[in-house]
């Protein structure tokens, strides 16, 4: 599909998933490395634990399919032979410092008087921009500054991150692997490069929209182990089984009530639901404690019973049940078991990858399954410097051609241009719901791609039903979660039951270059929306299903929410204490991994689309997406047998490394320390003795709880906005570790415009979120929120249909419009 695009990769650490993500649909992905390798090679797990700069598992996950090149950007020589490379590339993706390629006459500038269609993207901790752009940073303290950190954890000890594998770069890299396809799109047709800003701490919060919550006055969201706590309202979702763990989703509202009752009356079946939880309608509950006609007591009568019930089945009896009585229930699974998965084996997930020396390992297999496209080759890991003579440096950039035609110099390159976005032109039709795909055509909109979402007034967007609601004020047009997927969308409400909605739902396919749909696994098909009626009707169109397993398989029934296939994927095993039951992440995680490769697959296959013609169907699932951002973990399992275990904060690499109360109730400052580090922080804390100032790694280990003792008390006295600029004045990575409020207040999101404000029909202006990349010469427009159901009707059956009055006028009058 990219086979056309070369990509430099400059980055050092486990923004590397970018090019990954780029090389595995076929771009060329060169490694720009310094002679002794980049930093990913010396970092662990190792083959047999055996370190050696070709067997880290950490670089080989994000690494495979990728050329290796020597560089040494600090000499003349290094640096004359990276502006070669340069010259002939399409993209560059690099994780640097704010300010260092700059210092070495590398900046985006200096870059496009060399390539002006370069594509540019940098991926920061904070930014490239604002006033804490220069702050040091990692996954821990970009965490932190998100709300994410925040809201993950128990609610009487510090909040807690992913353990094992870091996952706030991951994320930045997701998005800027997508972003860095959407400006080569703009490039090509203009001959115009641009520089992308990519700030990890943004990319994380995506999952955050009750971040929102003071500025629309609703609650905030508080956190508890396993699930979540909305006013006053503790949800649990994680609960103890007989031989584990086990997510089961109870809640409330019209797209889950169904679900939630088929629980309770198995409760009953077995005498552990009395006849006054077998009567609560599950489908107005939450309205009713809303407005106070019931009481939270039922609430936690529920969840008792549904905890002891649940403690009483085994892992396999859940897994059976969630097929035969079609509950929300999934077992928990760990990193080990997902090697022997029926279901990822069934769909040919797993690759026998090779990787170096002749190792060879199971490993991440497809990020999307797309229909008839043949397997591609299996990857191989470079050593370092392999590919140093077989570079075709004489190589053209793909917009070279469009740039000699349009004139344009580095100059031209900087002016913004808000006329022409990237994507303007694309026509997206929308019947995905909730949150994983929906975000990713989000992102396309932001873009300047025309989208159009189908609902209907007794089926509407489940995400329409939750909450932060403005003002408190639950109506299915007045959502914050709504608002921040689906802003810059248009609404179209049509009811798919009737007959006469056929010929508009085809009209709107021969309109489309793209159709999204999250239905349950085979409900399109059968609704004669499958994509062979649809590709009849547009031969060229491209169709994602999106689902928690997949399309094809034998547990891809499987209906639900991202909390589960998380719990699949074996996030929740992973987060917490090890002293504690599992806390997992905040939220359906996997909502919020999968829609990064929905973005780079949906762009990947409108690049071949508009060199070949031909059209596909792209089925993802969200727990293989989700899976790649564990890469590293699976392959340790899979060489070494080990597991991965929750362990709190801790990092291999860092020490001290941890979340640090800070003056205030439920207020954190998040710590992470190098050796280079480490001598400033001791000097900081009161360690000022000349031995503990040169304690290496292994003795600060050995003697945490005295140094994390010594943190505390230090933080303790300080709001965590003083803590974290105090140890930034240092050098030392710090954050404050946000709330909804403190994300409000932070004057990096706020110089950055990372909150904002726009026209909403309902409301007058609704808050949403940003897009979260920034491009330099067509940045995003976000100029409208989540429409209103139906709002769009005559503007799409009018405008883009070309349907008179008299056509709209006869589908109103059968009941096709609501």
């Amino acid at each position: 599909m990219l086979e056309h695009y070369r990509v430099l990769d400059l980055c050092n650490g486990l923004s590397q998933f970018a090019g990954y993500l780029l090389a595995r649909f076929g771009a060329e992905v060169i490694a720009v490395e310094p002679p002794h390798g980049v930093r990913s090679r010396h970092l662990g797990p190792f083959v047999d634990d055996n370190p050696g700069r070709e067997r880290s598992l950490r670089h080989w996950a994000y690494n495979q399919g990728k050329h290796s090149v020597i560089a040494d950007l600090l000499t003349e020589s290094g640096r004359q032979r990276f502006l070669e490379l340069v010259a002939g590339a399409d993209a560059l993706i690099d994780d640097a410092p704010v300010g260092h390629l700059a210092s070495l006459g590398l900046s985006y500038e200096d870059l496009a008087r060399v390539n002006p269609a370069l594509v540019h993207a940098s991926i920061t901790p904070y930014g490239s921009t604002g006033p804490r752009s220069g702050w040091s940073g990692s996954d821990l303290t970009a965490a932190a500054g998100s709300g994410f950190l925040h809201a993950t954890g128990d609610a009487d000890r510090a909040p807690v991150r992913v353990s094992g594998v870091p996952q706030s770069f991951l994320q930045a890299a997701g998005d800027a692997a997508g972003a860095v396809l959407i400006a080569l799109r703009y490039a090509g047709r203009s001959g115009n490069g641009q520089h992308i800003d990519v700030s990890a701490t943004e990319s994380m919060t995506h999952g955050q929209p009750q971040n929102l919550s003071p500025r629309v006055n609703a609650r905030p969201v508080g956190r508890i182990a396993g699930g979540f706590s909305l006013g006053g309202i503790d949800i649990p979702m994680l609960f103890p089984c007989a031989d584990g763990n086990t997510i089961c989703v109870a809640l409330m509202g019209a797209a889950l009530a169904p679900f939630t009752r088929r629980l309770v009356e198995w409760e009953a079946e077995e005498g552990f639901a009395d006849e006054e939880l077998q009567a609560v309608d599950w489908e107005t509950l939450g309205v009713d404690l809303l407005d106070g006609r019931r009481s939270l007591d039922i609430v936690h009568k529920a969840f008792s019973v549904h905890a002891r019930f649940l403690a009483s089945k085994t892992r396999s009896e859940l897994w059976e049940a969630a097929f035969s009585r079609s509950i929300l229930v999934t077992p928990s699974a760990r990193v080990l078991e997902l090697l022997a998965n029926e279901h990822l084996a069934a769909r040919g997930f797993w690759w026998d990858a090779e990787l170096s020396d002749g190792i060879a390992a199971r490993s991440c297999g497809p990020l999307v399954h797309i229909r008839d496209d043949a397997p591609r080759p299996r990857a191989v890991v470079p050593r370092l410097g392999s590919h140093d003579d077989a570079v075709d440096t004489n190589r053209q950039p793909c917009a070279a051609a469009a740039s000699a035609q349009s004139g344009g110099a580095a100059s031209d390159l900087l002016a913004p241009d808000t006329t022409s976005l990237p994507l303007s032109g694309l026509k997206v039709l929308e019947f995905s719901w909730v949150i994983a795909a929906p975000t990713a055509v989000r992102v396309l909109a932001d873009y300047g791609a025309t989208v159009v979402k189908v609902e209907t007034s007794d089926r509407p967007d489940t995400a329409r039903t939750v909450s932060p609601f403005v003002d408190e004020e639950a109506h299915p047009d007045n959502s914050v979660v709504y608002g921040v997927y689906n802003a810059g969308k248009r609404s179209l409400s049509l009811d798919l039951s009737k007959p006469e909605s056929r010929g508009v739902v085809e009209d709107l396919v021969r309109w489309a270059d793209i159709v999204t749909e999250s239905w349950a696994p085979g409900t399109a098909a059968r609704m004669g929306f499958g994509y062979d009626e649809l590709r009849a009707i547009n031969p060229k169109l491209i169709m994602l299903s999106s689902s928690l397993l997949g399309q094809t398989g034998p547990h891809s029934r499987l209906a639900g929410f991202g909390f589960m296939a998380a719990a699949i994927a074996g996030f929740y095993e992973i987060t917490g204490w090890q002293d504690r039951n599992p806390a997992g992440p905040f939220g359906p995680y996997t909502d919020f991994l999968a829609p990064r490769i929905a973005v780079v697959a949906l762009m990947a296959a409108v690049e071949r689309r508009d060199r070949t013609g031909a059209g596909c169907y792209i089925d993802l699932s969200q727990t293989e997406a989700a899976l790649h951002f564990l890469a590293p973990a699976i392959l340790d399992a899979s060489i070494n047998g080990r597991d991965l275990h929750r362990c709190g904060n801790e990092d291999p690499h860092m020490s001290p490394h941890g979340v640090f109360p800070s003056d205030g109730d439920d207020r954190w400052v998040a710590i992470a320390c190098t050796d280079d580090m480490w001598p400033s922080l001791a000097d900081v804390i009161g360690l000022v003795d000349s031995a503990s100032a040169s304690w290496n790694q292994a003795a600060r280990r050995e003697r945490a709880p005295e140094i994390e003792s010594a943190i505390a008390a230090w933080t303790s006295t300080r709001s965590n906005e003083q803590a974290a600029e105090e140890l930034q004045q240092r050098g030392i990575d710090a954050y404050p570790v946000h709330d909804a409020q403190g994300c409000c207040d932070d004057p990096q999101l706020i110089a950055r415009q990372h909150h904002l404000e726009v026209p909403h029909s309902y409301r007058g202006t609704m808050w949403t979120h940003n897009c979260r990349t920034r491009m330099s010469a067509t940045p995003a427009a976000v100029r409208r929120g989540g429409p209103c159901l139906g709002e769009d009707n005559y503007e799409v059956l009018s405008e883009f249909l070309g349907y008179n009055a008299d056509q709209i006028a006869d589908l109103a009058a059968a009941e096709v419009l609501e």
